[in-house]
């Protein structure tokens, strides 16, 4: 374990920092801009999509990304809370949650076990299944985020910047 830890670029650790740090601001009452709100999805499927290897069986990688997807938007629904929120300019203003921290957690942690099982036992990262169970858990991470985004992005009326905010 330790020569993992040992051989792992320092990229990775300043990513997850910088990951930690955002996401430790998100455990407090903060604001999400209607920008913030659109731009993340994007950054985390483009960056899901882009892992997606170009061998035999991405039509079948792809599929499962996107039910993992349609997995996590319902299950974030579910999981995270949107009573507490209020309009405040351009954006909302949270409540603080740890879920968001966990989730972000998650995401990278499927990220570096995808790394490391590719750097360590290629062979069996380049099997279907494999490539399959990753596409499906970066796709049902990336739905929780996405499908947060969606909802409070959904609170904001189409005719003018005022926010319904649930009861």
């Amino acid at each position: 374990m330790l020569d993992i830890l040992r051989g792992t670029p320092l990229w990775v650790y300043a990513v997850f920092f910088v990951v930690t740090y955002y996401d430790l601001l998100a455990c407090f009452k903060n604001y999400q801009s209607k920008t913030s709100l659109r731009i993340t999805p994007i950054v985390f499927v483009a960056f899901s999509l882009v892992s997606i290897s170009p061998s035999h069986g991405v039509v079948v990688q792809i599929l499962v990304c996107v039910l993992g997807l349609f997995i996590g938007s319902f299950l974030a629904l579910r999981i995270y809370s949107y009573g507490n929120i209020k309009l405040e300019g351009e954006g909302l203003v949270i409540a603080g949650s740890i879920k968001v921290l966990a989730v972000y957690w998650c995401f990278f942690a499927w990220r570096y076990y995808i790394g490391y099982l590719a750097a360590m036992y290629p062979e069996l990262a380049a099997e279907v299944s494999a490539k399959v169970l990753s596409s499906f858990g970066g796709g049902l991470i990336n739905g929780l985020i996405v499908g947060r985004c969606l909802k409070l992005l959904s609170l904001f009326k189409a005719d003018n910047n005022n926010a319904v905010v649930p009861k």
